[in-house]
This record gives structure tokens, C-alpha cells and sequence, in this order.
């Protein structure tokens, strides 16, 4: 009842076409979706708790394709296009409530700060954005280069990596930057597609030149660098002072957050281009050949695995002791994490790249096509 009174509260007017505004404060929850991962160690774990079997509430098409995370935050949906458009959506019926367009595409997730919303734009001069909820102004922009990756706020700072292979640290007020990490020359430098993650002492990505580096959180220095042999594309993710990605050589490495000593490897056999999910006992994992895994989070031990019938570019989102998988094979598997029993499923709209999101008593489905939608449980 709670969920559905604030919902029902939500009120945002639209000030022209191209454009919106809240006309009051969010309140935050604990099941506010606020970043790619749900968190800053981006783990894709929620406390919410839905189960099976669902019946559709909504359909939005977004008009443009989709690569990125739904936000939520107090009943209002924030979704971004390839097109370069951000647009807000009541989360009670789906329902556009306005939208901004920025041009350049946006390929990765943004982050939600309060009522501000921070957007990383794959081209144009200025790919930082800070953008106003309330009234749609530009509270800052900085120039950095093309960014496909997830924005990582953490404490007063925004944490981002580039495709001209460096890392940023600006504050969140002003964006003004803090220090830059370069991984190598000019002439040498490769693209970073892998979305920072952090412990709260040190930043995690990966990058194209087969290296996962750790940098110092509040200098940028490097404390090491791991050469996992193959490009790193996954965001990686972190739990338990251990740090855990997968290439595109097929590997999945977990590693010693504080020094990067090697704890165990997986091979897949088939590249790795999405980022895992992580509970206190298993980490899972998605590859090329469609097959879903469960790793005991100490050992590396295969504990299940489930085959879909196309890549798995997605980490499942978590909720309980169930996980909520999306393939290309344009299907979300409901799965029991213990057993990879398969529970349900649903038939999406488009392939799937990106894991759901549930707030209050919904879950959405994002298909890269151009579809958000939301599922309840069935009464």
C-alpha cells in the first residue's frame, strides 16, 4: 500500500515537447534503482521480492533503441535512446511524462543523484552532462571524449572511463575534475567500454588492452593491474575483497581486491561481454554460447549452468533466491539461483541486454529494440 500511495502521487507536468519538470522533491527507497548495478559495486542484487507467475501492466515504446538500465527512483522511470533522448516515465501506467534530447547517443546507463540526473554521451563535445529533473537545465557539462560506459557516483564524486582510454574523477556538484588516470600514450591508449565499480577504497574497470586495472579512489593513483590476457568489455564487480570480471577470450577471473592476486579462473570457452551478478555464496555469469553460470564465489567450482537458445550478454538481476535472466534469444528466465531450476519465463518484445528492475510491486523488462515493460504478479 505504501509503494502505491507514492506512486499515485507522482506528478510531474511537461513544459514544452522536448522537455520536463517534477514539481516536487524525490523521496528515496531502499529499492530505488539509481545506477547501473543497483549499486556501486555492481552487483545486481535487490531487496525486493517478486515471484512468478507475472501479467503485463504496460508497454512503452521509447521510439529508439535501448542500451541501457532503466533508473528508478520514487515511482519515476528515467530510460535513454540510442537517439540521444532521455525521457521520464510514470512507473503507475507507462506513460511518457516528458523528455530531453541530447543528440549523441547514449549507450550507457546514467546515474541518478537526487533530482539530478548525470548522462554519458558516446559523441559531441561536451559527453558529461548533469541535467536537471526539476526543469531540464544543464547544472554542468564537461568535456572528457566518447563515453559508452555506466557513470559511477560514489560519496561527492563521479567516477567514468572513456573510449579514448582514460578515467575521470569529477565532482558531482560542479564537474569539475578531480584527477584522470591515462592507461597508457596517446598513441597507445586503447578504448574503455568497462563501467567503474568500487569497493569504497579503490576503482575497478577493465579495459580493451586486456587489462583490469585498480586505481586509488581518491588520488587516481595505481595501486596495480591485472593482464587477464583478452579485452575486458564487463563491467566488473565487487564483493567479499574480491574483484570479478570476464573477458573476451572466454575467461572469467576473480581476483584479490587489495593486491590483485589471482583467486581462481573460470573458462567459458565463448567471450564474455556482459557483467556477472554476485550473492554472499555464487557469482553468475552469461557468455557467448548461451549458457548461464553459477560459480561458488570461494572456489570458482561450477555449482549449475542453464542453456538458452542465443547469447547471453546480461547479468540476471537478483532478488532472493531468485534470478531474473534475459538472453538474446528475446526471453527472461525466472530461475531458482540454488539449482538453476527454470520457474518461468516470459517471451520479451526484443532481445535482451540489459537485467530487469523491480520497484514496489513491478518488474521491468527492457528490449534493446525499443520497449520497456511492466510486469506485476499474477492475482
Amino acid at each position: 500500500m505504501k509503494h502505491l500511495l507514492a506512486m499515485l502521487l507522482v506528478s510531474l507536468t511537461l513544459v514544452s515537447c522536448s522537455g520536463l519538470r517534477v514539481e516536487r522533491t524525490f523521496r528515496p527507497s531502499p529499492q530505488d534503482w539509481t545506477l547501473f548495478g543497483g549499486s556501486p559495486a555492481r552487483t545486481h542484487a535487490t531487496t525486493a521480492l517478486l515471484k512468478p507467475p507475472f501479467e503485463t501492466v504496460w508497454e512503452y515504446n521509447a521510439l529508439a533503441g535501448i542500451s541501457a538500465s532503466p533508473l528508478v527512483r520514487d515511482s519515476v522511470v528515467i530510460i535513454t535512446t540510442l537517439n540521444g533522448e532521455l525521457q521520464a516515465v510514470n512507473l503507475v501506467n507507462g506513460k511518457r511524462l516528458g523528455y530531453v534530447v541530447l543528440e549523441p547517443s547514449i549507450a550507457g546507463t546514467p546515474a541518478l543523484d537526487n533530482s539530478a540526473v548525470i548522462v554519458p554521451l558516446a559523441g559531441g563535445d561536451e559527453t558529461l552532462i548533469s541535467l536537471s529533473l526539476r526543469t531540464s537545465e544543464q547544472f554542468w557539462k564537461a568535456t572528457l571524449g566518447p563515453i559508452e560506459s555506466s557513470p559511477l557516483l560514489y560519496d561527492n564524486f563521479v567516477y567514468v572511463t572513456t573510449m579514448e582510454g582514460i578515467a575521470y574523477c569529477l565532482k558531482k556538484h560542479d564537474g569539475s575534475i578531480v584527477w584522470k588516470f591515462e592507461s597508457g600514450t596517446e598513441e597507445r591508449r586503447k578504448p574503455i567500454r568497462s563501467s567503474p565499480a568500487t569497493d569504497g577504497q579503490t576503482i575497478f574497470f577493465g579495459g580493451d588492452d586486456g587489462y583490469l586495472y585498480a586505481l586509488d579512489r581518491t588520488s587516481g593513483t595505481l595501486r596495480w593491474k591485472f593482464n587477464a590476457g583478452a579485452s575486458v568489455f564487463a563491467s566488473p564487480i565487487v564483493t567479499r575483497n574480491a574483484v570479478l570480471f570476464g573477458t573476451l577470450g572466454g575467461k572469467f577471473h576473480c581476483l584479490d581486491a587489495t593486491n590483485g592476486a589471482m583467486r581462481w579462473t573460470f573458462d567459458t570457452a565463448s567471450p564474455i561481454y556482459g557483467t556477472a551478478a554476485a550473492n554472499d555464496e555464487a557469482v553468475f555469469v552469461g557468455s557467448s554460447n548461451g549458457i548461464c553460470y553459477a560459480l561458488d564465489l570461494q572456489s570458482g567450482t561450477k555449482r549449475w549452468q542453464f542453456l538458452t537458445r542465443s547469447v547471453v550478454n546480461s547479468p540476471p538481476l537478483i532478488a532472493g533466491n531468485l534470478l531474473y535472466w534475459g538472453s538474446m534469444d528475446r526471453t527472461l528466465y525466472a530461475l531458482d539461483s540454488q539449482t538453476g531450476k527454470e520457474l518461468w519465463r516470459y517471451d520479451a518484445l526484443g532481445r535482451i541486454r540489459v537485467p530487469p528492475v523491480i520497484w514496489g510491486n513491478l518488474l521491468l523488462v527492457t528490449s534493446e529494440d525499443k520497449f520497456v515493460v511492466a510486469l506485476r504478479p499474477a492475482q
